[in-house]
Parts: C-alpha cells; structure tokens; sequence
C-alpha cells in the first residue's frame, strides 16, 4: 500500500547509475531510508534540507522502503543557491542524522525543523546560527544546558550547567564561550562575537553533544563550516 508524508531530506547517496539511497526525516514517521530508484534525474530537488511530500512504500524484504515521488512542498530560494547557507545546510543535516534515530513521530520536533529552515532561508545574518540552533535543538534532545547562575562563567560539560563554580576536572569551558552560550539559551544574541569566539563556542557546542549524543561522533562538515563561517 503507497503512503505519504510530509518529509525533510537529511542524506542521499548514490546506488546505482541513476537511483539513490535517501535519508528523511518525516512527520509521520521518524527516521526513514529509502531507495528511490530514477533518483540522479531529479536530484535538482532532493538538496539537504528540502521538505517534501513524499509518496512510498515499505519493503517486507528490506530495511529500505521504496520512494515513488517527491514533491517539494515549499520553494527555499537561497538555501540551495548560497554558498554559505548551503554549507550550514549540510552540517545542520549531519547533525540532525546523527541525533534522530528513531521511526517515532514527533510533531513538534518536526514543526521547530521546518520553522529553522525557513529561518535559515530568510536571514541575512546567519554566522551565528548554527551554535542558536544546536542550543535550541539540544532541548528537544533533552539535554539543553541549565542555567543555575544568571552571570556564571563556567560551563560543565558533564553536567551541562552554566554556574560560577569551577568544576572539578578539565571538562569545561569558561570566560567568552560560557556567555555566548548562556545567551543564546536566553534568545539575547545583541553581543559582539568574533568569529574566534564562535569558533571556539560551536567547537565547545560539538564536545557537548558528544558527550551526551552516544552516536555523535567526528562530523565530516565540521572542517567546511568553520573554514567558511569563521
């Protein structure tokens, strides 16, 4: 039986001379990989982060359901286009195919995706909005950083605490990275920020997930997007 869903594209790799392997994150249904034969002839549309509807159906012999169609629902007009949001593109869908691993709905998951791709769409400035979305992405992983000093200066790793107590061990960051990060977590980004500084936060931001992501491991976009963001 053919099904549809709303869906946004994380990965596709080549199978064959003109079909693919595809990763989406749909509304329905979680994480979903799909072969999607005839593919290269429309991979004009089927860029990281694109939404889609799409129309498939699940393979009793296979791990990988089958897409029949894509539909790209709403027209992003400088995601694709422009290198550097194409670049950030590219590492937010990394990210998001390293965190979501189940087949669970999550609709309000799916609608804070869809609301961050348009923003990214939209925005003139976006050299700080890849370490605004890992924070706000970081609550729907259950493990945003918690506030316990409003001034701290200390940002513990392990306990993901922002407070004025030096943790014991070499498991945090302290100073610039600290504030950027707790301001972010509070939507006040009105700061100067160097690119050295959001480096250095976005470097401090790929630790943390580590450590509590157990999947989220070495990211091959890290390199591209801080040769060029920063």
């Amino acid at each position: 039986m053919k099904l549809t869903d709303k869906a946004i594209l994380l990965n596709r790799i080549n199978y064959s001379e003109s079909s693919l392997i595809i990763t989406y994150y749909t509304l329905q249904n979680g994480i979903q990989k799909f072969l999607f034969q005839g593919g290269k002839k429309k991979a004009n549309n089927l860029f990281p982060l694109s939404i889609s509807e799409i129309t498939f159906y699940n393979r009793p012999e296979s791990t990988l359901g089958k897409v029949t169609a894509s539909e790209t629902i709403t027209i992003l007009n400088e995601i694709p286009f422009d290198p550097v949001k194409s670049t950030i593109a590219f590492f937010l869908a990394e990210v998001l195919s390293k965190c979501l691993q189940t087949e669970e709905s999550e609709h309000l998951l799916f609608q804070f995706l869809e609301n961050k791709i348009y923003e990214l769409d939209r925005s003139q400035d976006v050299t700080i909005f890849p370490i605004q979305f890992l924070i706000d992405f970081s609550e729907f992983l259950g493990i945003q950083p918690h506030i316990v000093d409003n001034n701290g200066t200390y940002f513990n790793l392990m306990e993901g605490t922002i407070s004025n107590h030096k943790p014991d061990g070499d498991i945090f960051a302290v100073g610039d990275t600290t504030m950027l990060v707790r301001y972010c977590i509070l939507k006040n980004t009105q700061i100067e920020h160097t690119n050295k500084l959001r480096s250095e936060t976005l470097d401090v931001l790929i630790q943390y997930f580590q450590l509590h992501i157990p999947q989220f491991k070495t990211l091959k976009t890290l390199d591209v997007i801080r040769e060029v963001l920063y």
